[in-house]
This record gives C-alpha cells, sequence and structure tokens, in this order.
C-alpha cells in the first residue's frame, strides 16, 4: 500500500512539473498561434491570385487543431495563394523569428508579413522561406527574420526596412512558379523571446 501511494505522489509531482515547464514556455511567447478555438479559426482568410487575374485556388480549413492550407497554383495568369491573418501590432517587438510545427508537401512555401510600410501606396510585404521539410512528416521550423525580403506582388522594394514591432498581419504563401495541388499542415506559429 506504501509503494503504491508513493508511486501515485510520484506521479503527481510529474505531472505538476511538465505542466510548470509548458506555462514557462507560453510565457516566454508573445505571440502563440494555434487553431484549437473558433477565436483562433475566424481570423484566418484567402488572398489568391485572383486579385490580379490570376486563376489559381486555395485556402485554410480547419481540422482536428491544425489549419490545413491546400489549393492548386496556377501560373497562367497569377501563381500565388495565400492565407492572412491579423496580429496585435508589438507582439513581435522582441522577436528575431518565427517558430512553425508544420507537415509540408515539399513545396517552396513562405511567411509573410506586413507593417505600416508602404511603397507607392501599398503595402509592402515581407517575406521569408519555411525551410525544407521531409514531405509529409511532422517538423519544426524556425524562420528567422534577417532572411526576410521586402516585395509587393512578388517584385523586391528596395529600402524597406523591416520592423517587428509594427507587424499588423501574418500569412503563408506558395509562389513557387509550379503548377499543380498543394497542401500544408500547421499545427502551431509562436515566436519566441
Amino acid at each position: 500500500m506504501l509503494k503504491q501511494t508513493l508511486y501515485a505522489v510520484a506521479l503527481l509531482l510529474s505531472a505538476c512539473t511538465q505542466a510548470e515547464a509548458k506555462n514557462d514556455i507560453l510565457k516566454e511567447c508573445k505571440m502563440h498561434v494555434d487553431f484549437e478555438t473558433s477565436e483562433q479559426v475566424k481570423q484566418w482568410r484567402a488572398v489568391n491570385d485572383g486579385v490580379m487575374g490570376g486563376k489559381s485556388s486555395g485556402g485554410p480549413r480547419f481540422e482536428e487543431g491544425q489549419m490545413v492550407f491546400e489549393g492548386v497554383i496556377n501560373t497562367n495568369g497569377g501563381g500565388f495563394s495565400s492565407v492572412r491573418r491579423p496580429v496585435t501590432q508589438g507582439v513581435l517587438a522582441e522577436s528575431d523569428g518565427l517558430k512553425l510545427r508544420i507537415k509540408s508537401d515539399g513545396r517552396g512555401y513562405k511567411v509573410t508579413m506586413r507593417t505600416n510600410i508602404a511603397y507607392r501606396g501599398r503595402l509592402v510585404s515581407f517575406q521569408a522561406p519555411i525551410p525544407e521539410t521531409q514531405a509529409h512528416e511532422w517538423e519544426e521550423v524556425e524562420v528567422s527574420f534577417e532572411t526576410l525580403s521586402a516585395s509587393i506582388f512578388g517584385r523586391p522594394v528596395r529600402g524597406a526596412e523591416f520592423d517587428p514591432s509594427e507587424v499588423s498581419e501574418l500569412g503563408l504563401i506558395l509562389a513557387d512558379g509550379r503548377d499543380g495541388p498543394f497542401r500544408l499542415n500547421v499545427k502551431w506559429i509562436k515566436n519566441c523571446a
């Protein structure tokens, strides 16, 4: 009986320690985007190349606590599909990158962010490639803000400086120049100081 009681106490202490460790990690992350609640899910929207006459399709759907970004790229007249959501300005102020848990199909996805920087009346998009992963396997990847480049409609913009404290929109985009279906599963996106 004493052995069973000691074992139960040990299990309880272990569970408490794990819960505290998880809370400590979440405290370090000012932004933690997941897909567990309707509040998180409803913030995402699709933006495809139809805005410039293209024929690609795609967007988010949500299942089992993850976002599935999927569709078909058509490079005739456009060639991109993206998903976006607003973020609270200042939430990335002391960050130097993002972490994502993804399952990719092996195509060249990018993280995209917008700030208050505009060029010729249009907001500049800051994009960085998501590191290549093994296709169809869950992996955690990091995207450094140092790898961001500025563009508008895929055309480079010189002199636009990225300020993480001004980020107001976060997204994912596929514009890899290849026709065909795509699928990217995302479990979470976060920044950690």
